[in-house]
């Protein structure tokens, strides 16, 4: 296929970003390259980074002191300014615990390497956050100065030991505050690491792996909001002195997101302390590939000491005609708690039944949830928040209450906009694979965005700002449907074009970027569960 980038479109252009996501959205019809590509599964990467020289530091037992809050009143104090506490150790053992193992989990499913789950030379560990494929592209470390609940240096967490690697006993923090215009005693940073999602996905994976660290990031904000932290994460700052100080190399590993915690005060020409040893990482796969699609739009996304952005015109999703319109019941709290949510999260791979129906008290809580951790502050957005950058939608199957048609989510008025009519079964035959059958989910909820308008507004950078929050809302649906007791799973499979087609987005700007499948699941299942921390003597808080 040949390239429709402009070649003369240098870091930052929107025609890269926007090429590349056309080439996602038609991937049904129009195959990716590189044409042929087979998946190595014998060569495949470590799903845990594993430095070999590095000192482990031990960490509190994940979520033992988290305070008994639920996913809703989790999210509601998610969306509050940036607090000025800082964080004490054992709520940052529970925030990095959201990315590690949490339980081994044997069950049947319709997921294609179900069976290789019950082999113990092929052991898959449940973690409390998604991931596309369950490839766990994300990294996680500490950036930490004096005032900080470690010693002071750069750390980063070992998502197979619960611990952490002391990968310098250096200050940094003046760094990390030059490139990103906040100082602060404490940085949580977040990488991401290609190759673990690019050896299954190939070019598709800048597409995964951008949402996967927006869920991260909403397990990172629902915990320690939790603990009484709201935070402001900066999505735009200068990836070389991150990397630098991670001892990244920013192209094969680079960092998205990075959260100052505790005080912080306008930042000042810090010192530089220059790069740091190279450190010695092992690497199961004997053969790295790199993708030149994925590539291009990294490269394109990198902002270097570009300043950031001020106002820019609205990006948020565009008003709808509210002439049919559906009043949704109160959202209710649900009984769980956000740390039995966390520990129990999955995908309900073959599992969903469309009876009993979905009750539109469910679905109004798992909407008004998920909206509101879509009005979260960033750099470029601040709290009070009140655009997102997102919408949800949804197609009804069995839903009480609702027709087979479109709706979209009004959360200002926390009611449902009819908008056109389609064939459910029709989503069957758009979906790719077969780890689900459709006819049984009782809702498909569609995140989209207005992703042009925000490529436009902040250059290829709009593209995976979006994609972070979209993959919030999809960690933010897992959790509130968890703690209903319903089943749930993020899919990609979906045609897209397909999609916005039903939801009647053709001539508009607004493009679906994520399915989140919800329902019941069958009653009764094979399986058993095996968790790696302490639980109460009443055993699987499920």
């Amino acid at each position: 296929m040949t390239s429709q980038i402009d070649v003369a479109a240098g870091p930052g252009s929107p025609a890269v970003a926007m090429d590349y996501a056309r080439r996602m959205f038609e991937r049904q019809r129009v195959p990716l390259p590189p044409m042929g590509f087979t998946v190595d599964w014998e060569d495949q990467p470590s799903r845990h980074k594993l430095y070999l020289d590095t000192p482990k530091v031990p960490l509190p037992v994940p979520f033992a002191g988290l305070p008994s809050i639920g996913v809703e009143a989790a999210a509601a104090r998610a969306i509050a300014p940036a607090g000025e506490e800082m964080p004490a150790l054992d709520v940052l053992a529970s925030v990095l615990g959201c990315y590690g193992l949490i339980d081994r989990r044997t069950q049947l499913n319709w997921n294609e390497d179900s069976t290789n789950k019950l082999r113990a030379a092929q052991p898959v560990w449940s973690r409390p956050t998604a991931s596309g494929g369950g490839m766990y592209p994300a990294e996680s470390y500490l950036v930490a100065g004096r005032s900080a609940p470690v010693r002071t240096g750069v750390y980063h967490y070992d998502t197979a030991h619960h611990s952490l690697d002391r990968l310098s006993a250096a200050n940094r923090c003046s760094e990390l505050a030059a490139a990103t215009g906040v100082n602060a005693g404490l940085y949580l940073v977040a990488t991401l690491s290609f190759w673990k999602n690019a050896f299954k996905y190939n070019s598709f994976s800048y597409h995964v792996v951008t949402q996967d660290v927006g869920a991260l990031l909403a397990s990172w904000r629902l915990v320690l909001a939790a603990a009484g932290l709201a935070v402001e994460p900066v999505l735009w700052f200068d990836e070389a002195p991150v990397s630098t100080a991670l001892a990244v190399d920013g192209q094969t590993e680079a960092p998205f997101v990075v959260i100052p915690l505790g005080p912080t005060t306008p930042t000042s020409e810090g010192e530089r302390l220059g790069t740091p040893n190279p450190l010695r990482v092992w690497e199961k796969s004997d053969r790295v590939r790199d993708f030149e699609l994925v590539e291009r739009v990294h490269a394109a996304a990198l902002v270097g000491n570009t300043p950031r952005p001020g106002t820019t015109a609205p990006v948020g999703p565009a008003p709808l005609n509210q002439a049919d319109v559906i009043p949704l019941p109160a959202p209710e709290p649900s009984s769980t708690d956000l740390t039995t949510s966390l520990r129990t999260r999955r995908s309900s791979f073959g599992l969903f039944s469309v009876r009993p129906a979905l009750s539109a008290s469910d679905l109004s809580s798992v909407l008004a949830t998920t909206a509101r951790i879509g009005r979260a502050g960033t750099d470029l957005a601040p709290a009070p928040r009140d655009t997102p950058w997102t919408r949800l939608w949804v197609l009804p199957n069995a839903v009480e209450g609702l027709a087979e048609r479109a709706y979209a989510y009004d959360p200002a008025e926390h009611q449902l906009i009819g908008a056109g009519s389609f064939d459910f079964g029709e989503v069957q035959r758009h979906y790719a694979l077969t780890n689900y059958n459709i006819s049984e989910v009782a809702a498909v909820l569609v995140i989209t965005g207005r992703l042009e308008a925000l490529v436009n507004a902040y250059g290829a950078r709009g593209y995976r700002m979006l994609s972070i929050e979209v993959g919030q809302l999809a960690q933010t649906t897992y959790l509130s449907a968890t703690a209903r007791g319903l089943g749930v799973g993020a899919v990609l499979g979906i045609d897209n074009l397909a999609v916005d087609e039903f939801l009647g987005l053709e001539e508009t700007d607004e493009r679906s970027m994520l399915f989140i499948l919800l329902g019941h699941e069958r009653a009764g299942r094979a399986g058993y569960d095996h968790g790696l921390h302490h639980r109460s003597a009443e055993g699987d808080p499920r």
